[in-house]
């Protein structure tokens, strides 16, 4: 029996039909109705057969934005007497609102459901709560974050799904006195990829942490093993700086604690709030039991979610797999048989031409003494050249079909599966259509912005299967490429084995990354570049048992000027101008990156962490066409982050802004333009990406840089202390702020607002700052 687990709680709006063919069918959409813009839609199914043996279809169709039908499907044998559940995932475009489900024997509709959902263009921070009680955590609705709105929705272990793709609107995901020892592979594989991706887990102990931990072993950053009790939690109080914690002593739940774990809180020697980072993401282990007293009723609970949970994971800007449409149909169009034939080919073809039709035809015909013969050999040497041409122009289209397959693919230490986003370009050399199929687990869906009319009457059909999605009836013309969109996850990177002893070393002195790296697997990595906050470190070439060395200084480098995609990419050696480029594979290449780290900002922002990029030509994309032969081309852009070893040295210890994470309410940027400063200025929230542990404040240092004089210029900074704004008053250069102390809130976060006049044309350039502390 085909049996898959369903995603978050059933809405008010799922609905249940019967037919008369003794067919019943019933659908919840995930997240209460609730999906998010660019993400997949996860819809729980179960089909029920009373009557007889039945082999039918099951699809989620809507109506596009095109006014064609999408639709996602499955095909299922229903014997007699039989119950299946399962999901079909739905990838909404902007204008769906509601889409139907339905079960079909041929053109036969058997039975069908209306299901209505509400696709969110805006921010949304999504928290799923799996407890035994729920409300206790619906003060989550009360964190606001710096963009967009928050939506809790209430969960049980059947509800996650066994696919990574379902995860992708959900930012976190609360564990409480709930069996997650319940919890099958799937599951587990498909939430390691999700907190690998930015998802962020918080799990609970108290007395019925074994119920709670079963199933999360793997992922927590402590191996638990009893419970002991405290009389108070002070500790807490200290940590979130707020004294309204009623006294009171419970029970944690402890053990060892793994050596990649960070201790946030100590309670009299007992670890109570650990983290740990995956990827991405993090999983923070809580030792109480917040929904007994004194916790239940506390309102820093509040201020912990908001600070752990409500802090936007730090990610990459390529990290998004939002592609430009416009450089994605570059790359995809870099095929040497849709380039046009070279100047001198044309000329040599048309100099040959005119000859032989010319004097060579006139003086063999002087030679022979049979002039008036030219009526005949003129249009004869036109059909042949014709025929010709046609010829050399068929043979030079190939006769093959031909897979663009270019791949964005992201993997972190530790997690055995890397992420990938990946643009397949369908070349025909004839007018013909192909079914487009993947493996492991892909899916595909319509990238809009870069083909949309991909079956003909802007219809989209794909069918999913045990081992990944099929999507026929492909038309392509002549000459022509058709483009569709896919993602999953790939084990098949562990080929790309990379290793380093990378140590971030701190000191009075500047930030230093220093160590070796080494490509222990099987693949050249190309152009290689190692990528951090301060800049883009060109290292060559990495062969397999190849080592660089890597000693690079982490200054504060976030200018508009140094993170400028053009400025990148000269430092990289690519063309800007990629269509000028004669090299067909570097052309793509450069289109491919410009595609992949596109912004509204338009800077390649890395936020925070260190990564390896290169490029991998000999891996394929597991998409191909069925009962067809085809030719590849395989372009892979490849990023691992690395975690380097932290060491400190006594005495004071510089953190400058490069080793801290950020998120701005201007969404992908620090920086901005006049036209994007608004009325209320922007604001910012930085924290260390780094386990980083101090006593002490020594001082507080500012570098914001502008167009304009630093008295236009209002900056604030949150006072951790009065919990209000205080205005900061700006120097040429840099600004030491007094009393930096006050400044500094838990575990180091600094937030920060810029405001201005928007008639004055601010331009903020670069905003930086230096923190002294003391261990």
């Amino acid at each position: 029996m085909l049996c898959v687990i369903s995603f978050f709680t059933p809405f008010d709006g799922a609905k249940e039909v019967y037919a008369q063919e003794n067919i019943t069918i019933s659908a919840r959409a995930g997240l209460d109705g609730f999906c998010k813009s660019g993400t997949w839609l996860p819809v729980h199914v179960t089909v029920e057969n009373v009557g007889a043996d039945v082999d039918a279809r099951v699809q989620a169709s809507y109506k596009n934005d095109l006014n064609g039908q999408t639709i996602y499907g499955i095909d299922i044998s229903l014997p007699a007497t039989s119950r299946k559940e399962f999901f079909l995932y739905v990838y909404p475009d902007g204008s769906m609102r509601n889409f139907n489900v339905s079960v079909l024997d041929g053109d036969k509709t058997l039975a069908k459901t209306n299901l209505n959902v509400n696709c969110e263009f805006d921010q949304v921070t999504s928290f799923g709560v799996l407890a035994d009680d729920p409300s206790a955590y619906n003060i989550l609705n009360d964190i606001h974050p710096l963009i967009g709105i928050t939506r809790v929705a209430q969960l049980k272990v059947s509800d996650l799904p066994d696919r990574t793709q379902g995860w992708a609107a959900l930012d976190a995901l609360i564990i409480s006195n709930a069996d997650s020892g319940t919890f099958t592979t799937e599951q587990k594989q498909a939430m390691e990829l999700w907190l690998a991706n930015g998802g962020k887990l918080f799990v609970t102990g108290g007395v019925h942490w074994q119920t709670t931990t079963a199933g999360l072993n793997d992922f927590l950053p402590i191996e638990l093993k009893s419970t002991q009790n405290v009389t108070n939690l002070s500790a807490l109080s200290t940590y979130t700086k707020d004294e309204t914690l009623s006294a009171g002593g419970t029970v944690l739940a402890t053990g060892r604690v793994q050596e990649d774990a960070n201790i946030l809180v100590k309670q009299d020697g007992i670890p109570l709030l650990i983290e740990k980072q995956i990827g991405f993401g993090k999983v923070f282990y809580f030792a109480a039991d917040p929904n007994l007293q004194p916790l239940s009723n506390w309102d820093g609970m509040k201020q912990i979610y908001s600070h752990l949970l409500g802090f936007k994971s730090p990610k990459p800007v390529w990290a998004d797999a939002s592609w430009d449409s416009y450089q994605a149909n570059d790359a995809l169009a870099t095929l040497p048989e849709l380039s046009l034939p070279s100047f001198i080919y044309i000329c040599c073809w048309l100099g040959v031409y005119v000859i032989v039709i010319g004097p060579v035809n006139y003086f063999f015909l002087r030679r022979i003494k049979r002039t008036e013969l030219a009526w005949i050999t003129v249009p004869v040497l036109v059909i042949l050249f014709t025929s010709l041409a046609y010829i050399s122009g068929f043979a030079y289209r190939g006769a093959r079909p031909i897979l663009n397959r270019i791949m964005l693919a992201q993997s972190w230490e530790g997690v055995d599966q890397a992420q990938v986003n990946a643009l397949i370009g369908v070349y025909s050399p004839s007018r013909t259509s192909y079914t487009v199929e993947t493996q492991d687990q892909f899916m595909l869906y319509p990238p809009q912005s870069v083909n949309a009319n991909i079956q003909g009457n802007d219809n989209w059909l794909s069918l999913k299967n045990e081992t990944g999605t099929s999507l026929p009836h492909v038309r392509v013309e002549i000459g022509g490429v058709q483009s569709v969109g896919t993602n999953g996850s790939m084990a098949a990177l562990a080929a790309l084995a990379i290793q380093h002893d990378l140590v971030l070393t701190l000191s009075d002195q500047t930030p230093m990354l220093s160590g070796t790296i080494t490509n222990t697997g099987d693949y050249t990595i190309s152009d290689a570049v190692l990528v951090t906050p301060s800049g883009w470190n060109v290292l060559g070439d990495l062969p397999p048992n190849k080592t660089t060395k890597v000693n690079f200084k982490l200054t504060n480098n976030s200018s508009a000027s140094s993170t400028n995609q053009y400025t990148i990419m000269t430092t990289l050696g690519m063309d800007t101008y990629a269509y000028s480029n004669k090299d067909i594979d570097q052309r793509r290449r450069a289109s491919f990156f410009q595609a992949n780290t596109n912004s509204s900002s338009g800077n390649i922002n890395i936020n925070s962490g260190i990564y390896l990029m290169g490029w991998v030509d000999e891996i394929p994309a597991p998409v191909g066409l069925q009962d067809q032969a085809f030719e590849s081309i395989d372009t892979m852009l490849f990023f691992e982050k690395l975690t380097p070893a932290l060491k400190t040295e006594s005495g004071d210890l510089m953190l400058t802004s490069s080793i801290y994470a950020w998120e701005s309410s201007l969404g992908d940027s620090i920086t901005t333009t006049y036209y994007n400063l608004s009325d209320n200025g922007y604001t910012m929230r930085f924290q260390p990406s780094l386990p980083v542990h101090f006593s002490k404040v020594a001082s507080l240092t500012l570098n914001i840089d502008s167009n304009v004089a630093p008295d236009k210029i209002q900056v604030s900074l949150w006072n951790f202390e009065s919990n209000t704004w205080t205005l900061i008053p700006l120097k040429f250069y840099s600004t030491d702020v007094i009393e930096a102390w006050q400044y500094v809130g838990t575990d180091g976060e600094i937030r920060l607002n810029i405001d201005g006049d928007p008639n004055d044309y601010i331009e903020i350039t670069a905003v930086n700052f230096t923190l002294m502390v003391q261990p």
